[in-house]
């Protein structure tokens, strides 16, 4: 079937100077008005049962009235008049007779409550208990309340479940096309489509006659919960480099403050992947894309992180001299995370990284000292032999923590949480078959996803302790 939306009454509407009339307000039983009710008629009159119930259906499993082939009267329906008719077989007069009356009016009001509870179950109603087993049907033969043939069954109806049932528009598009076919195969005459053994046409090859039969089935109709809407993410870089003394002097010239080789690596390292990551969305069609430090983003699995910018430095115990000679473990730590930070601002502000505030830690281990000072370093204390300083290298450090979004005009952060879309995908199929031969329609709702692909990012030769990964972080308008 072709979509149409309300095709008939909306061409009506127009006419007549009204506005279109939306799927959601039109009223459920036009579909059998259409073309003065005749397809309605011939579908009533040709289609199989399980297709009526499908037209009929408004979600959920078919009545029980229609899926069991034997009915009873619900049995507390019987019992309470069996009761009943008792009570009023008592000799009034008789001696017990209040307390017998009792006794039946409680045995009466426990088989309302069973009739009450039965009826939540699928296999009773107001009136019935239903089976389909045929061995119930024949011992129940000879009871008082025995089994009938149930004459509301229809053959195949237990497989009937409509989880989603059609719209009213797609009710009103099967009319059409049973009145398109109609109008094609038997010049708009119903009377001559609805009988069967009357010849409508003749070929050297086929005889054709009436329509046999309508069917309508579902075809991997199913709901698709799609998740709720979510922010559009671009993603980040995430950076943790603990670099530590080699015996080279290469973290922090050696009684200074300047930095050395290793931080200058991870600050240019970071600028090149930054800025080739830009370059890259841009690429894509991106437009502005900027790159800002942030402390929040998300994890691979798409949970949320925590990331502060931190700047940590430690002095070793080796009693400074040169420079900072003058200075306690503590002045020199503090000089040195300061020095980190203006050199990091330095260069990636020239490369357009806006930065953000560092929480800076310059204690080391917090301990006290052997010159009276504390803090500012870590290791043993000072053995005061040469030969023991490649042991004091890895306490000269300076750990940088760091994470970098990526954000774009129009890629933004929903701040509420939204509700799923519901989407519903798959076919219905309409059949109208002549004697000899039919012809199909379709439906077809699809589903359509899409997704970013990957970046790549460069090579970059970094410094023994620097750890990055790719990661997907929050863009912000």
């Amino acid at each position: 079937m072709k979509k149409r939306i309300l095709t008939e009454i909306n061409r009506n509407r127009e006419i007549m100077g009204l506005g279109v009339l939306l799927e959601q307000d039109a009223n459920p039983d036009d579909y059998k008005k259409y073309a003065g009710g005749k397809p309605y008629e011939l579908f009533l009159l040709k289609a199989t049962p399980t297709s009526k119930l499908y037209m009929e259906s408004d979600g959920g499993e078919t009545t029980g009235a229609k899926i069991f082939k034997y009915r009873k009267r619900n049995p507390s329906l019987v019992r309470v008049e069996a009761i009943k008719l008792k009570i009023d077989g008592l000799d009034k007069d008789e001696n017990k007779y209040d307390k017998r009356v009792e006794i039946f009016t409680n045995l009466i009001n426990k088989e309302k409550k069973k009739y009450a509870e039965s009826l939540s179950k699928k296999y009773f109603d107001e009136k019935y208990r239903y089976t389909n087993d045929k061995d119930n049907f024949k011992k129940a033969k000879r009871s008082d309340n025995p089994y009938e043939v149930n004459p509301e069954w229809v053959e195949g109806s237990k497989k009937v479940k409509v989880d989603i049932p059609l719209t009213p528009n797609e009710r009103f598009e099967a009319m059409e096309d049973i009145n398109d076919y109609i109008e094609k195969y038997y010049k708009g005459d119903y009377e001559a489509a609805s009988k069967t053994k009357k010849l409508s046409k003749r070929t050297s090859y086929s005889r054709y006659y009436g329509v046999e039969k309508i069917i309508l089935s579902p075809k991997d109709i199913k709901i698709v919960e799609e998740k709720p809407p979510v922010a559009e993410f671009m993603p980040g870089l995430a950076y943790t480099s603990s670099l530590t003394e080699n015996g080279t002097n290469d973290v922090f010239v050696n009684n200074s403050w300047e930095v050395g080789k290793q931080i200058i690596a991870f600050a240019e390292g970071v600028v090149k992947q930054a800025l080739a990551m830009k370059q890259q969305y841009e690429k894509k069609g991106y437009p502005n894309v900027k790159i800002e430090m942030t402390t929040k983003g998300k994890d691979e699995g798409g949970g949320d992180i925590e990331v502060p910018f931190t700047i940590s430095t430690s002095a070793s115990r080796i009693p400074n001299g040169g420079q900072a000679k003058d200075m306690t473990f503590l002045q020199l730590s503090e000089k040195r995370a300061e020095s980190t930070f203006n050199y990091l601002k330095e260069v990636w502000g020239a490369a357009g990284i806006e930065l953000i505030q560092p929480v800076i830690n310059f204690q080391g281990d917090g301990k006290k000292n052997k010159d009276g000072s504390t803090g500012g370093a870590s290791g043993p204390e000072w053995t005061g032999k040469d030969a023991d300083r490649p042991n004091y290298d890895e306490h000269k450090y300076c750990n940088i923590n760091c994470l970098f979004m990526f954000s774009s005009e129009g890629v933004t952060e929903e701040k509420e949480p939204l509700e799923p879309e519901v989407t519903k995908i798959g076919e219905w199929d309409l059949q109208v078959k002549r004697f000899t031969k039919g012809r199909p329609w379709k439906l077809s709702l699809t589903f359509i996803s899409d997704g970013l692909k990957s970046i790549r990012l460069p090579k970059i030769n970094w410094p023994s302790g620097v750890k990055y990964k790719k990661m997907p972080c929050a863009a912000y308008d």
